[in-house]
């Protein structure tokens, strides 16, 4: 009875470890992305946006839908309860701060903001925020401040519903002496369109830089890239679905507005394809903290070429501007690698020469460059003495192959079908190799 209690006993040991190790492995195949927050999108060197300073001379505000255009008098306004403690201010400005994380039924997606001048503009300037929407400036805790020797500096601001969510702007100058066209332009704008509200002066005002997207990049064994999220209503809650939109583009690279897409409904039921894989979310944290993924190994794929089939056929240019074309090589096989200059690797230049050194009876090589200057291909091929034939890539290929990031190989046999659609130089080479012994 001993014997068998002992071989239950390790039975019962196994069925535990197995059940451990199965959920590991499920566990492994989630993969968690930390992002990064305060993200520098496209948008954001583009931005253009100005927060126009009036002068403060009175506690009725109006709201920001009618902020910079003259009020009607039967238009309502905004009653300010209480100042912060100004003691010693000589000039205050207002202005409004987009942020929808502080909405109530009174006032939705701007903060009021005033701005103290303590000896006119020789020194700190205040920026006393109206965090919570309430107009009551006592409640809202210490001021925001930029010195005489700064010519930018950050705002954080916090969603009052969702703790730990946070949106950032970037507030810039317009300094002395620069830009004097574009800053006339403005200030006759304002002039001419503010009502009875004295516009301060242009150098008193601040260009505005959001900072409302997450970035997140992953590398894998095989795979590499990166998801970004743009939070469009700018609250600080980066997975509202109908609402913020998604990136995807190659490892490391700056999200792009022309390339967003948005997030839909139940967060699970959003996916990307990418490296011949398709990834769906399984979650965003709603401060954007980090974004879980899980590879889809049952999906049919849309942007992947299918093995065994006809890749489809391209013209291009050489290094020497000669213009050659795939099917040229139709009756050989052919190794089409894309590449570019800051992710080619020592290996691959050496597998690469490799490969057109030793095997150039068997199998072409096509080597196309995507994505740097001509010019800077040219002095790459001679200045490093690259012993590989070298091509130009273009939009149009790229397209075609469903290139997403470089570098990616592609083994073509005969008669232009694909035999594998993400291939080393160097598991080329071995797999030459092997075939010769």
């Amino acid at each position: 009875m001993k014997g068998r209690g002992q071989k239950l006993n390790l039975r019962s040991y196994l069925s535990l470890v197995s059940l451990l190790w199965i959920g590991i492995t499920v566990s492994a195949q989630t993969i968690r992305i930390e992002a990064r927050k305060n993200v520098m999108d496209d948008a954001f060197a583009k931005s253009q946006s100005i927060l126009p300073v009036y002068k403060f001379d009175s506690m009725r505000i109006e709201p920001y839908a009618k902020f910079g255009v003259d009020m009607g008098k039967n238009q309502a306004w905004y009653t300010i309860k209480q100042l912060p403690d100004m003691a010693g201010c000589k000039d205050t400005g207002y202005t409004y701060i987009y942020f929808s994380g502080s909405d109530n039924a009174i006032n939705k997606g701007y903060l009021l903001t005033l701005i103290g001048n303590y000896v006119r503009s020789r020194r700190t300037m205040y920026f006393y925020i109206d965090r919570n929407n309430d107009f009551d400036f006592t409640n809202d805790g210490a001021p925001d401040s930029i010195t005489v020797q700064q010519n930018d500096f950050q705002i954080e601001l916090e969603n009052t519903n969702v703790k730990g969510a946070t949106y950032s702007i970037k507030l810039s100058r317009f300094l002395y002496g620069e830009n004097m066209a574009y800053k006339n332009l403005l200030t006759s704008h304002y002039k001419a369109h503010s009502g009875a509200k004295k516009f301060t002066n242009i150098n008193y005002c601040f260009r505005e830089q959001r900072y409302n997207a997450i970035s997140a990049d992953y590398r894998g064994e095989n795979d590499s890239f990166t998801i970004g999220i743009k939070d469009m209503n700018v609250n600080g809650i980066y997975n509202e679905s109908c609402t913020d939109m998604l990136y995807v583009g190659p490892y490391k690279s700056q999200i792009a507005s022309d390339e967003l897409f948005s997030i839909i409904p139940v967060i699970s039921n959003n996916a990307f394809e990418w490296g011949g894989k398709k990834y769906r979310i399984l979650s965003i944290e709603s401060t954007g903290s980090y974004i879980d993924i899980k590879e889809d190994v049952n999906a049919q794929l849309s942007n992947k070429l299918e093995l065994d089939k006809k890749v489809p056929g391209f013209d291009y240019f050489n290094i020497l501007s000669k213009k050659h074309s795939l099917k040229e090589y139709r009756k050989k096989e052919v190794f089409l690698f894309f590449w570019d200059k800051e992710t080619l690797s020592e290996e691959d230049r050496t597998y690469l020469s490799k490969i057109n050194t030793e095997f150039s009876e068997e199998i072409k090589i096509i080597t196309l460059n995507h994505g740097d200057e001509p010019k800077q291909v040219r002095i790459t091929y001679y200045y490093d003495k690259i012993e590989w034939p070298v091509g130009y890539s273009n939009s149009e290929i790229g397209a075609k192959y469903f290139l997403e990031d470089v570098n990616r190989g592609f083994y073509i046999g005969k008669h232009r079908v694909l035999k594998n659609d993400n291939i080393t130089p160097k598991a080329m080479y071995e797999s030459l190799l092997s075939k010769r012994k």
